[in-house]
């Protein structure tokens, strides 16, 4: 779903040995607000489970939005606060899946 709408730099971290609130996080890059506003809208309209809690969507100026699944949590951030935020980095112990069809061009 993610690629559907062309989101970049796809992140699967599997943390179900160190955390339990949830067992995957996973982070995506959009290029601007109306593209990440597009991600986040394909993904609510494709799941048929409604999330748990959402926030910065449709926020005008939000440039990242998280969508809460429960047990994966979903991360869409803008190219340029992805690097200052580092969320990748929270989860240092986390298993990365690189998602290899999404890396920017």
């Amino acid at each position: 779903m993610l690629l559907e709408k062309k989101a970049h730099d796809i992140l699967v971290l599997d943390v179900r040995k160190i955390s339990g609130i949830t067992d995957f996080i996973i982070i995506a890059g959009g290029s601007s607000d109306r593209h990440l506003n597009a991600i986040a809208e394909n993904l609510l309209s494709s799941f048929k489970q409604k999330p748990i809690g959402q926030e910065g969507f449709s926020i005008p100026g939000s440039r990242w939005t998280v969508i809460d699944y429960g047990s994966m949590v979903i991360h869409l951030i803008h190219d340029d606060l992805r690097p200052y935020y580092n969320i990748e980095g929270l989860w240092p112990e986390a298993k990365e899946l690189m998602v290899e069809a999404s890396r920017k061009k």
